[in-house]
């Protein structure tokens, strides 16, 4: 068997013509791709189980709306509104708070949700006023770089179906397609630095947010320890997806060193 590994190993070097030890750490990242993959859908799952089972209203019968304005008096906070996001917003941004606009914007589900899942993340994404106010450097890098890696894939699209076609029509020189792969890495490149970025910020936020619980009345204590659970489970998906990116990101640059090697070759 390991032989018949080494022999497949070592044909591909030969066939892309690159050194063997850059093939199998290709495969190895390849492989570790698929679980971190799979590492996010289970924590997906996760934190929409913990949405279900948390599906009750809360013993307060606060909203998300709710929570969130009783979370800006709390704070002592007055020039930051709460409003629900609109379609377009809570596709692209989901539930996040407007540090340009001052305003807190929710999903309609967590806006007028009267669960615990609502009522934390409505808290949750208010507590980031906070770091806001302090001119936290992670928190305002996070937000100037949000649309770059939100919106990228969307511009990256038609940069790669023109490179396709320019390689088409010179022949398949290669060039274009790798010009595109290289526009590709910058791009994954910006979205690790966000993803990095977020992890300390939503950490950050969540820390804050099971505080601003404790100096209100809009959870019991056992929901605030499923609260506390829903949190948790949503800042390990940040690291997850900080995770596959950093992944993806290795990966475009073997296949671009395995491009440059096969035009040499």
């Amino acid at each position: 068997m390991q032989s018949l590994l080494l022999n497949f190993f070592e044909n591909l070097s030969a066939d892309l013509g690159v050194e063997l030890l850059f093939v199998v750490a290709f495969v190895i990242v390849g492989i570790a791709l698929v679980v971190a993959t799979l590492v996010v859908a289970i924590l997906r799952i996760i934190i929409f189980w913990n949405y279900w089972i948390a599906r009750g209203s809360v013993a307060s019968g606060a909203t998300g709306e709710q929570a969130s304005t009783e979370t800006l008096k709390a704070m002592g906070i007055d020039d930051v509104i709460v409003k629900k996001a609109g379609i377009f917003r809570a596709i692209f941004y989901g539930n996040h708070y407007n540090p340009n606009k001052k305003i807190v914007y929710l999903r309609r589900s967590t806006f007028y949700g009267k669960n615990v899942t609502s009522v934390a993340l409505a808290v949750q994404k208010t507590a980031l006023v906070l770091q806001d106010r302090e001119n936290s450097g992670k928190f305002k890098a996070r937000w100037r770089m949000q649309k770059i890696a939100i919106f990228g894939p969307l511009f990256f699209i038609p940069i790669i179906l023109v490179g396709l076609i320019v390689d088409l029509a010179l022949g398949f020189t290669g060039m274009p397609t790798l010009a595109s792969s290289v526009i590709a890495l910058a791009y994954f490149i910006i979205s690790a630095i966000f993803a990095g970025l977020t992890i300390p910020v939503e950490k950050r936020g969540t820390r804050d947010a099971m505080e601003l619980l404790d100096e209100t009345d809009l959870l019991s204590a056992e929901e605030k320890e499923k609260a506390g659970k829903v949190l948790k489970v949503y800042v390990l998906a940040y690291i997850a997806d900080f995770i596959l990116t950093i992944l993806k990101l290795i990966q475009l640059i073997f296949k671009i060193i395995f491009k440059i090697f096969s035009r040499k070759k």
